[in-house]
This record gives structure tokens, sequence and C-alpha cells, in this order.
């Protein structure tokens, strides 16, 4: 499936912070992008799957802190 395309203009400081967060977590910036986009309109399921993954690895570890203390 061929996905449309849109063109955004960013002031420079964004692009330099979306650059960095990209390398710094080794993904795409379209997936950066996307995911930010996605929890903003709140449509989760238009999540890329790495973050998808992310936050469930981030929950799993609350959930074993928590189960730790107990």
């Amino acid at each position: 499936m061929v996905k449309p395309q849109i063109v955004v203009r960013l002031p420079p400081d964004l692009l330099e912070k979306l650059n960095k967060y990209a390398q710094q977590t080794g993904t795409s910036k379209t997936d950066v992008v996307i995911g930010a986009l996605a929890q903003y309109l709140e449509c989760g399921e238009a999540l890329p799957l790495n973050q998808k993954v992310a936050e469930l690895e981030a929950r799993v570890a609350t959930v074993e802190a928590l189960v730790k203390v107990s």
C-alpha cells in the first residue's frame, strides 16, 4: 500500500531536535513524526510498531518494579 506524502516546513531548532531524537532512538524521522501525530490526535492504532513495542516494554518494566516491591 502506497502511503500519501505531505510536506511540512519546520523551524531549524525543531528540525535539529527531531534529527537528534531520531538518531538517539535509532528510528526514522518519519516514524517519530507519525508517532507524535498519532499521540497528539489520540489515534494510537496509527503508532509505528517500534513505538508500540517500546511503550509495552516500559509498561512491563513498571509492573515488574511494582511486583518486586510487593
